[in-house]
């Protein structure tokens, strides 16, 4: 028991220390409340010999249900989950510390307090349970089955207790425990450090997958940023074998100098956001889109004929030239520049080619699409 005592004080140090260095990470303050509280109840029933019953047994029992729901908490502000289910918890609790009162004061019946505990703690972690696997983000697949699987196994343990204690019964000395009881404390010690450890490393996961998407993100419309995007179409030049070929649209807003010049920038981020939805809401899975800059936006456009890529061209067009809800009735309309991906392309040509037609497009009278061949 000292030694998990101990090992609490590590964990609560660990987190803090992660928290000045990283004071973003959601949930982490959840964590170290749900490690104290652990902390707090072992403290409590280490000290059973010296303090009175009320808090060696209820309130160091009530301390452990806590330990489990802060550590929900903590998994649904990882997640950004509104199931917090603080309404279930305080009745949990609240029933526990009737129980426990009734069962040490009135029935001083070991057996049924280690049932009760038992069961509300493995309600209360079927609960976090059922979070983590209805969160459905393939980015943080593995360190949710991580986090998951350690609860499942938790919760297991907890109902394998719960069945060796009806078949069982504690010795009446919680200090002195039997071998049963003994091997599931210390297993329960094991493995509700590795049910906090998983979480963390969720959190930690969650938090570095944000700022990552920070990084290559736009601000503004959502859509992958100028650096990302670079990225993955070199990519794909470098993995590119022949086939159906790549096609790179580059789509500019036309005459955004003058919308912002007679109705502010506030109006020229909305079209640029508008522009941008109406773009995202026109992809396919295989395509990628990104504002790169300003009011231009650039599109990859993989597994297609060029045909059918200069339909999608011209669809895209008249999608951004149907927008409506505009500030001001603002009618917007862009022009587009479409290069195919040849033998002997860099990056660098093929974005020139797409520029040159995008700049065509322009000379041309603008809200039109034109192309750029080899």
């Amino acid at each position: 028991m000292v030694g998990y005592m101990l090992s609490l004080i590590v964990a609560i140090l660990g987190c803090i220390v992660i928290s000045r260095g990283r004071k973003e990470v959601r949930g982490l303050n959840w964590l170290i409340g749900t490690l104290s509280a652990s902390f707090v109840g072992m403290v409590l029933l280490y000290s059973r010999s010296w303090i009175p019953d009320f808090f060696s047994i209820v309130v160091a029992n009530e301390a452990m249900l806590v330990t489990f729901v802060l550590l929900h908490q903590g998994i649904a502000a990882i997640l950004g989950s509104s199931r917090r289910y603080l309404w279930l918890s305080a009745g949990l609790a609240g029933a526990l510390f009737a129980a426990f009162l009734y069962y040490t004061y009135v029935s001083n019946d070991l057996s049924a307090r280690v049932l009760l505990r038992t069961g509300a703690v493995t309600v209360q972690m079927l609960i976090s349970v059922a979070v983590i696997f209805r969160h459905k983000d393939p980015a943080l697949r593995s360190p949710l089955r991580v986090a998951g699987w350690a609860l499942v196994a938790y919760c297991t343990m907890q109902m394998t207790r719960f069945v060796f204690t009806l078949i069982w019964p504690p010795s009446p000395d919680l200090m002195q425990p039997d071998s049963v009881q003994a091997f599931f404390s210390f297993v329960n010690c094991i493995m509700g450090l590795g049910s906090c450890l998983a979480v963390l490393w969720l959190a930690l996961c969650s938090q570095r997958y944000e700022l990552q998407t920070m990084a290559f993100s736009d601000a503004l419309t959502g859509l992958m940023n100028r650096r990302a995007f670079d990225e993955i179409i070199e990519y794909e030049m470098r993995d590119h074998r022949g086939g159906a070929p790549l096609v790179l649209l580059l789509i500019d807003i036309d005459s955004f100098k003058a919308i912002n010049d007679d109705y502010g920038h506030l109006v020229g981020d909305e079209v640029i956001r508008q522009v941008g939805r109406a773009l995202q809401a026109n992809t396919r899975a295989d395509d990628t889109v990104s504002r790169y800059g300003g009011e231009e936006f650039v599109m990859l456009l993989r597994n297609l004929r060029l045909d059918r890529a200069e339909s999608i061209a011209e669809r895209l067009r008249m999608q951004v030239a149907g927008i409506r809800g505009l500030p001001e009735e603002i009618h917007v309309t862009v022009s587009i520049g479409l290069a195919v991906h040849g033998p002997g392309d860099t990056f660098a040509s093929f974005l020139k080619r797409s520029d040159d037609a995008l700049y065509s497009a322009k000379r041309s009278g603008r809200n039109r699409v034109r192309m750029e061949l080899v």
